[in-house]
């Protein structure tokens, strides 16, 4: 099951990699038009990236329809990141018809690391097909592997914590067990009828502020989370951490780091 720890996820800030997508390669793609666009952010959590990062791409926006899948995420985004041209929605993307009334309708889509969270991609991205005006773009940044995943799996076998997880989800996608690549996701989307603008993957190393928010960041995204009994979720958050240290977490000079295999996605639906 997606689990998101939600306080301790807002308190951390958007990898480097990810700001860089949003502020500059979407800019030289010409996503900053100026256009009256109807935007759609899937996967907006708390909503903190939604406005202080997708906002700003669009300076004559009409309306923005922000959704998650979390119902924790999406109070905190209308309590905490209110803005008059956003809508917020809990909603689970995967299935369509949670967002069939907005069908045909969207100009802009946006996907901030919420793919890998999807169990069936290729009809997530026949989602966003059907959602998109004719002419209309997607943007999309998702993880396909990372050390974190490697510490996931680790731990979840480990004698100390292994029965606790014995009917649980890992959340792992696809993506981290079968390598896919750039050319995998091409092939997906041209099958679907879009063209592709963007399908970049890269082995991303994003330096984090500190330890202790680190620490926060692979805790808060951990689907193992909930499982573990209370009384013992601070021990387990640090044996989290240091099985991420340990699996490439940190460079020579003990910063931690965030190492991930991404994709970059941009594709457009034709006229």
């Amino acid at each position: 099951m997606m689990y998101l720890e939600v306080d301790v996820y807002e308190k951390t800030q958007p990898l480097d990699s990810v700001i860089h997508f949003l502020t500059v390669t979407l800019k030289e793609l010409g996503w900053n038009n100026g256009k009256d666009d109807l935007v759609m952010d899937v996967g907006c959590g708390p909503g903190n990236v939604t406005v202080k990062w997708i906002l700003p791409i669009f300076p004559n926006l009409k309306k923005m329809i922000a959704m998650d899948y979390l119902p924790s995420m999406i109070k905190a985004a209308t309590t905490r990141n209110y803005h008059p041209k956003i809508e917020y929605h809990t909603a689970n993307f995967e299935d369509k018809s949670t967002v069939e009334r907005w069908k045909g309708q969207i100009s802009k889509l946006t996907s901030i690391l919420s793919f890998h969270w999807f169990k069936d991609q290729a009809k997530s991205f026949q989602i966003i097909y059907d959602l998109l005006q004719p002419g209309g773009e997607a943007a999309c940044y998702f993880i396909l592997g990372s050390d974190y995943y490697d510490a996931v799996l680790k731990i979840a076998n480990d004698q100390k914590w292994k029965s606790f997880f014995e009917k649980s989800d890992i959340c792992t996608p696809e993506s981290y067990y079968k390598k896919y690549d750039s050319s995998h996701y091409r092939k997906l989307v041209e099958g679907i009828g879009f063209k592709v603008v963007l399908c970049r993957c890269e082995f991303k190393i994003n330096k984090l502020p500190s330890h202790e928010e680190a620490k926060d960041l692979f805790y808060s995204i951990c689907p193992l989370v909930p499982h573990v009994p209370e009384n013992e979720r601070n021990i387990f958050k640090d044996e989290l951490y240091q099985s991420v240290l340990k699996n490439g977490g940190r460079s020579e000079d003990g910063t931690p780091l965030h190492r991930a295999s991404t994709i970059e996605i941009v594709i457009k639906k034709p006229d």
